[in-house]
């Protein structure tokens, strides 16, 4: 797997590196994968895997993360990933 661009912005670094180690990691096990039925496992996942590691991201770090891999995305692209987003906090707000 290649290092996703948004690993690099510099906004990115100020997150803790266990973090960037777990988003890594889900960045790898997401690759390729497009549609909301593939990509909620994967982030249900590492979400229960965070915080069995005592991990959690703020609201900052996390809008943070989500806005820079949105970008360059085309508006469809971006709308994909509003919808997986919603349906993940969803899921994650009823436990």
């Amino acid at each position: 797997m290649n290092t996703p661009e948004w690993f690099y912005d510099e906004r990115v670094q100020r997150i803790a590196p266990e973090k960037l180690k777990l988003l890594m990691s889900l960045a790898q096990q997401l690759e390729g994968k497009t549609s909301q039925k593939e990509m909620l496992p994967v982030l249900m996942g590492a979400a229960a895997s965070a915080s069995r590691r005592g991990l959690s991201f703020t609201r900052d770090e996390f809008d943070l993360i989500f806005r820079i891999m949105k970008e360059g995305k085309s508006a469809e692209e971006q709308a994909q990933m509003d919808r997986t987003l919603e349906k993940a906090q969803k899921l994650f707000s009823k436990r």
